[in-house]
């Protein structure tokens, strides 16, 4: 008896599978360039009667000092960044997020996006010796995938 149990159990969970699945967020992921004052978007498909889970994975690589600020329409974030964060670049580099959260049931315009806000400047003391600036970075790749 406990055997037919089991067995049916697990028919059940590998029947619900599918419909778990369909209950994820889609991210339309790929690689853009950003300049500053630009913004990289990234549409995710989702559900209009409930809320979806979401993972993905983004990758932004700067070639100089940068301020980037991370942005999510409908997304309620589990991880880092959060909605308003700024990622700040003192130089060239990689930051890599892997976002984890929930899309709150929209009408189709749910999206995450990433702005070039600025380039940050050196702040000196007045009539003290400042520090070599890095370059502004004149651009910063960001590449997003579904996990």
């Amino acid at each position: 008896m406990m055997r037919l149990m089991f067995a049916a159990l697990c028919l059940t969970a590998i029947a619900m599978g599918p419909v778990v699945a369909a209950d994820n967020a889609t991210l339309s992921g790929g690689s853009k360039s950003i300049g500053v004052g630009d913004r990289a978007t990234f549409p995710v498909q989702t559900r209009s009667d409930r809320s979806t889970e979401f993972s993905a994975s983004c990758e932004l690589k700067s070639a100089g000092s940068a301020s980037v600020l991370f942005d999510g329409r409908h997304y309620i974030p589990l991880s880092e960044p959060a909605v308003g964060d700024v990622i700040s670049f003192n130089g060239a580099g990689t930051r890599r997020f892997d976002l984890t959260g929930t899309f709150e049931a929209n009408n189709g315009d749910a999206e995450i996006s990433f702005f070039f806000a600025n380039v940050p400047v050196a702040f000196c003391f007045g009539g003290g010796d400042c520090a070599s600036v890095e370059e502004a970075s004149p651009s910063v790749s960001v590449t997003c995938r579904q996990n």
